[in-house]
């Protein structure tokens, strides 16, 4: 019952949206064909979106081939201990390894920060 459903729906969604007017029989699909685009127009076009989807592929292999012979990213250092403050102070850096976020609030007289400096 579910799957004569989708399928009536998927017709209907296809009739209706395609050619309206077909579908309903208020116009003949001899009369709905366009007369200013030819064959070789409607070709062309197809052929076009084809060589523009196959450069789309390729790229996209291109940089998924790229980013699996870089790998992982290096795992940055972890604190010199493993005290609560430490800890705390490297979770920022492990989440961002660029560095400490410019929005969020940041102690810079912490020890770690001295440590880094010297």
């Amino acid at each position: 019952m579910k799957r004569r459903a989708i399928d009536s729906f998927r017709w209907v969604a296809a009739e209706v949206g395609r050619q309206p007017w077909i579908a309903h029989k208020l116009l003949r699909t001899t009369h709905a064909v366009s007369q200013s685009l030819t064959a070789g127009q409607v070709l062309t076009s197809i052929v076009m979106f084809t060589i523009i989807y196959l450069l789309l592929f390729a790229v996209w292999v291109y940089v998924l081939n790229s980013k699996i012979q870089h790998g992982p990213d290096e795992i940055s250092a972890m604190p010199p201990s493993t005290s609560s403050a430490d800890l705390i102070e490297t979770a920022p850096r492990l989440a961002n390894p660029a560095g400490y976020s410019l929005t969020t609030a940041h102690d810079p007289d912490s020890q770690h920060d001295k440590k880094e400096k010297s």
